[in-house]
Parts: C-alpha cells; structure tokens; sequence
C-alpha cells in the first residue's frame, strides 16, 4: 500500500489522506480548512481539488470514509463525485442531518418573515433562498451516504471491503459525537489511522484497551498530533464538571457557552448543575435536537450519563424563572438572545463559564472569521474559562505510539513544524 496525504500535514484540520494499491484506493477524511491553520481556500478553489483528485483515476475500486462530524473531516463531502461511496458512522450521519435540517428550518422561518415584510432588501431574500437550498442539497446527498454502526465494546466491529482493501472503523473519543479510529489493511500491509481522539473523555477509557487488542504489528501509524505545540495538560471531563459545579454554586445565574454536538461536554454542564442544584436550560432548537438523539442513543449504555431533559427558556418566562436561578447552555449563534436575557438580570449575580477553545477569541483569524466568542463573551462582567481539548495531550500521544510500535509514524492534523 501507498500513503498520500493531500492535505493536513502542516496545519490542523482540513485534512484528506489517501491509501491505495494498485487496483483500489480509500481517502479517510475530506475536511475544509480551518481559519489560521494552513493556507485559507475558497469553496471553489476546493471544489476544483476535490476534481482533481477524482479526475483521471485509474483504479477499480474507491471509496471515502469520515472518522466524525467536524467540518475540517467531513465539510466536502458535497464535492465527491456521485459514483464514489462514501462511508460514515451511523451517529455522524444523523448529527450532521439534524444540522442542516436545522439549517434548512431557519432558512424557511427568514423567508416567510421577509415576504411578510414590504420593505425587505432583495439581497436578505436571496441570501436565504440559496441557504434554504444549500441545506437541501446537502440533506440530499447525506442520505446517499452508507453507514455503519457501533459495536458493543466486547465485541470486534465488521470490516468493510473496498476492492481488495479492508477498512475496519473503532470507536473512539473526541469532541464531537460518535468519532472513529481505522484499521486498514491490504497487500500484507497494517495501516493504522487514530483521526481525532483523546483519553481524558468519559468515553476515552477504550483508546488503550483497543490500541493494546487491535492495533498490532502495525507498518505506518497516522496519527494526529494537534496539541504538540501547545503545552495544556489536559483535565478529565469529571475534573471539568467539577470545576463548573463549584463556580455555578457561587452564582445565581449562569450561562455556558458550549457545543450542541459535544455529548461529553453536555454530559458534564448536566451534571455541574446538578450538583449546585440549579435548574438547565437550553435556548437552542439544535441543540435540543442533539440532546434528543443523545439519548435516545446512548442513555441505556451509559447508565444514564448521557440522559438529557432540559427546559427550552423563553423570553416570556424568564420573569418566573429567574427567582431560583439557572444554568443555561448557549451557542454564539444565539448571542442576540442571550443579550435580552442579560438585560433582566443583575449582572453581579450573572456568570459565563467560557467552555471552548481559547483561540476562538484570542487568535485574529479566527476571530475575524467568526467574531462571535469574542462579542459573547464581551456581554459579561464575571468570566471563567473551564475546558479540556478534545484532543490527545502530548503524553496521550506518545502512550500511543508506545503501545502500537508502528515501523512508521506519520503526523498530521498539526501545528505547522510541530514535532514529537
């Protein structure tokens, strides 16, 4: 087998790694680049990649498999060409469903309030209609989209052939829902890919134990190494729980700034609040949405860990709701309500636990591309940032290189000129 990874090397995210033999080829992730990471591309210029890729293939049999949700993994999914199976987990297919029919409903609801509007710019209408139909396209072709599930822990997941490549995909913890390591092999060769991944998660306990089972006499291991260059030592998400338990206590009302798709997060705000004995609230249609499928898929196997049943706060009740206090979880796409909110209440009693990436609002490309951690954050007086990445540690990193022993180690999905 032969390795090429088109992108992802030199930067964190956007990445797209190719493995093929002679007759059969698979690419495991095709990601968008992230803002500040890697040379900044246009929908188009991507477009035109994806072709080129694709183009002038000789081989018999290929296929592209997703390890999870992010966009810079899975974000040109709608440039493969219709003739190339793609592969995700069933998970990852219903979240990233669930977001653009989200997407596909807002659009609709802007729409209908333009038409009802007399004065509404043409360019607003417009704007929305392509969005509405982005969104349909999109849900259109993740439905084309083959899945496989997850396995009970005990039990080894079903391979899947490609021509004369087997790929076989292993649950693994991540930042987002339903993430994916693979086992691929073919010519007598054992390729090992880890995607993202950490340990210190509540689902992280399985890394090792499935390293030490499957992931032997190993020839090139592609690992992920975006924390090289960072020195965070990452805490579990019980120690993140804990921390915000303490600090929701000493406050009346707290918001969260947090992730829709990110269980353990959720997992851990859930249980913070209940241990300072507060009410939670979510603001979010979406996030609603992911908590439902939450639990309908994880509530039973993990004992209730990731059971969610929030209240939706409204405006209109916030007058009743706020003479016990709450814990309210927030995206940065629901700032404007958020800064209602914070208009009736007494901003010494109110709190912002910032759980996301520190570089969202201290690093100017990322803050240009999406200024709204920053501007969240600005509404409030009392901040605290309480967080874990989402991804392994430097120490996590070499554990795994120790327990696999691969004859070949390639790094991606790093900071350019990170090195072991």
């Amino acid at each position: 087998m032969s390795i090429k990874v088109h992108r992802g090397l030199e930067q964190t995210g956007g990445c797209i790694t190719e493995i093929s033999t002679a007759t059969s080829r698979v690419f495991i992730d095709f990601g968008q680049n992230l803002p500040g990471n890697g040379e900044c591309t246009t929908p188009e210029q991507d477009k035109l990649m994806v072709e080129n890729i694709f183009k002038n293939n000789l081989k018999v049999h290929e296929a592209v498999f997703y390890s999870h949700g992010h966009e810079d993994h899975v974000g040109l999914f709608e440039y493969i060409p219709l003739h190339v199976p793609q592969y995700m987990s069933e998970g990852t297919k219903e979240l990233l469903l669930l977001k653009y029919r989200t997407l596909r409903e807002g659009a609709e609801l802007c729409i209908e309030q333009l038409r009802s509007d007399e004065t509404f710019a043409k360019e607003q209408y417009n704007e929305a209609i392509a969005q509405r139909e982005n969104a349909i396209k999109k849900i259109k072709l993740l439905s084309r989209i083959n899945t496989w599930s997850r396995t009970d822990p005990h039990k080894a997941p079903s391979p899947i052939i490609i021509g004369n490549i087997t790929i076989t995909p292993f649950f693994n913890c991540h930042s987002i829902y339903d993430s994916y390591m693979f086992l691929i092999e073919a010519d007598g060769t054992r390729i090992w890919h880890t995607g993202d991944y950490r340990a210190h998660g509540y689902m992280g306990k399985g890394l090792f134990p499935t390293l030490n089972k499957y992931a032997k006499n190993i020839d090139t291991l592609i690992i992920e190494g975006t924390m090289l260059n960072r020195n965070d030592k990452c805490i579990h998400e019980c120690k993140v729980s804990n921390k915000m338990a303490n600090v929701m206590k000493a406050f009346k009302y707290v918001f969260v700034l947090a992730s829709a798709t990110d269980i353990e997060r959720l997992a851990s705000i859930k249980n913070a609040a209940s241990e300072a004995k507060k009410t939670l609230y979510i603001c979010s249609k979406f996030m609603a949405s992911t908590m439902k499928l939450f639990t309908k898929r994880e509530s039973e196997r993990s004992h209730g860990l990731f059971d969610f049943s929030p209240r939706m706060i409204r405006h209109n009740i916030l007058e009743r709701v706020k003479k016990k206090g709450f814990v309210l979880i927030a995206g940065t796409s629901q700032i404007s309500r958020v800064e209602k909110y914070l208009k009736e209440l007494p901003i010494e009693e109110t709190l912002l636990i910032y759980s996301s990436w520190e570089g969202y609002y201290t690093i100017p490309e990322q803050i240009a591309v999406n200024p709204n951690y920053k501007k969240f954050r600005e509404l409030f007086n009392n901040i605290v940032d309480i967080h874990t990445s989402g991804h392994a540690d430097k120490e996590t990193i070499k554990k795994v290189i120790d327990i696999v022993k691969p004859k070949n180690t390639i790094l991606i999905h790093k900071e350019k000129g990170a090195v072991l």
